[in-house]
């Protein structure tokens, strides 16, 4: 005890705590621009695609959602202006692609619109659509070189960027 009242030692022993403590602690990214910081606020959760676009949870009923952002609207997407209950997603060359089991209530079949389940959006291109069915989802892909998706969920990539603030499309990130 008597080295512990020396203030050298007491100086020392706090440094090699802190020290100790730190390489407990999982590393996290921090980026530079804002849009791949945010985690969400105290009423959602968040977590980036490509910007400028983003996945948010908001409540049981839509679950994760992601607003479409296309300007002009795609003909094929015209009346979806988010996608709710998103229950896989994949991000590849450049190309986010979503499944969603959701059917839009504003939807109007007897007037031609179509339900889809199946969407790409290629940020750099501004390009959104939607497919009906896989089939057609996965030969359209095919123009960007992606053959079959990697599928993710999106509760599992949250909880990465939540613990390490990276994601394999987030740039910088390894």
């Amino acid at each position: 005890m008597l080295i512990l009242k020396h203030p050298r030692f007491r100086y020392e022993i706090l440094f090699l705590i802190v020290v100790l403590l730190s390489g407990c602690r999982p590393s996290f990214q921090w980026h530079e621009d804002p849009f791949y910081k945010d985690v969400g606020k105290s009423d959602s959760l968040r977590f980036p695609l490509i910007m400028p676009y983003y996945v948010t949870y908001l409540d049981k009923e839509y679950s994760w959602q992601m607003p479409l952002l296309a300007d002009p609207p795609s003909e094929s997407t015209y009346y979806y202006f988010n996608l709710h209950d998103i229950r896989k997603l994949s991000v590849e060359n450049g190309v986010i692609m979503v499944y969603t089991p959701y059917i839009e209530h504003n939807i109007d079949q007897s007037l031609g619109q179509k339900i889809f389940h199946w969407f790409v959006i290629v940020p750099g291109s501004n390009i959104e659509a939607g497919f009906e069915d896989e089939d057609t989802f996965l030969d359209y892909i095919k123009q960007f070189d992606i053959y079959q998706p990697i599928w993710l969920n999106p509760d599992e990539v949250y909880e990465q960027f939540f613990q390490t603030g990276c994601l394999d499309w987030i740039p910088g990130c390894q």
